[in-house]
């Protein structure tokens, strides 16, 4: 699979995800053998209004526009994922984030969330309600940059308004090089079955890659979306939450780790988040993080209720000292 210039190796890539998909954990994943990892969707609107800040600063400090924008060290190829609905600021916004190093911009039309879709008439997968505007705003990405473009869209807006394969078709024709579909509808969000016959129509009816996203949660299901629907690749989001190691497996690696793995695992991403974001913050967002990983053993619920103690990441690793291995 080849997105511009950038082979893209085997396995599944990290699908996009507010909140998770940060450079520390982005790296995880990536040294654990996920394909490519996609930044948290950050709105166009963000992107030029706090650029046009710092080009006005007396003394611009250097540094990124939005941490969110930055890449982790040696982060190749890095997808920053853009979202909004004006065409114009969407390629001012594109030209912003390669400047700051984007090797691909990824363009949100699948997120379901509330406040991004505001009752569909909003951004994220409402975009797909309205193909024209859509299409407008990828062509005009495409040619405000150099690096690739791609996509992010679902099934459609619900199971009466499916139309992934006319908006694949526009995506291709703006000039996008691959587009990763979530195989359910707006109106699933990330629960029920996944449309793998209706996945399968879009990947026969664009040329350029398409990756299947929704419901992978092991090696076999990644197998069976590839061989069902003819996909280039899978992404996994919901399932890589506190499971990491989901990348190794499908790469045909060993699958679920052992609780002192686990453990090993939150205390460099511990260590990772603190670097990029400081000590306090980290202390705060790796409270949902180290929930997930270790959900499941003997005590996590009470584990789970002395998190919120935790004031800073060295109380974090105290508490994980406290957990019996045997």
């Amino acid at each position: 699979m080849r997105i511009g210039p950038f082979e893209i190796g085997q396995g599944a890539a990290l699908a996009p995800m507010a909140g998770v998909t940060n450079p520390p954990f982005r790296r995880l994943c990536r040294d654990l053998g996920a394909a490519f990892a996609v930044t948290e969707l950050v709105s166009c609107h963000a992107v030029v209004y706090l650029a046009a800040k710092e080009r006005n600063r007396a003394k611009p400090r250097g540094a990124k526009t939005l941490s969110l924008l930055e890449p982790y060290p040696g982060e190749h190829p890095f997808f920053v994922q853009l979202y909004g609905r004006e065409p114009e600021l969407m390629a001012e916004a594109a030209r912003i984030v390669e400047g700051e190093g984007a090797d691909v911009i990824d363009l949100n039309f699948g997120c379901p969330a509330r406040k991004v879709v505001k009752g569909g008439e909003g951004c994220g997968v409402a975009l797909m309600r309205d193909p024209g505007l859509l299409g407008a705003i990828a062509s005009a990405v495409v040619r405000a940059v150099q690096v690739p473009v791609t996509a992010k869209i679902r099934l459609g807006w619900s199971s009466d308004e499916k139309n992934a394969v006319a908006v694949a078709r526009i995506l291709e024709d703006a000039g996008v090089q691959a587009i990763c579909v979530h195989a359910r509808t707006r109106e699933q969000g990330h629960a029920g079955p996944v449309d793998l016959g209706t996945l399968r129509e879009v990947v026969g009816a664009v040329r350029i890659p398409v990756v299947g996203n929704g419901g992978v949660r092991s090696r076999q299901d990644a197998a069976e979306m590839i061989a069902r629907t003819g996909c280039a690749r899978v992404a996994v989001g919901q399932g890589a939450k506190g499971n990491p190691w989901i990348f190794r497996e499908i790469a045909g690696g060993s699958g679920a780790p052992d609780l002192a793995e686990r453990i090993a695992l939150c205390r460099r991403h511990i260590d990772l988040y603190a670097e990029w974001s400081g000590d306090a913050r980290a202390a705060i967002d790796m409270r949902k993080h180290a929930c997930w990983y270790l959900r499941g053993f003997d005590g996590a619920a009470a584990f789970r209720k002395r998190l919120g103690d935790a004031v800073d990441t060295a109380a974090l690793h105290r508490l994980l000292d406290e957990i019996p291995l045997t």
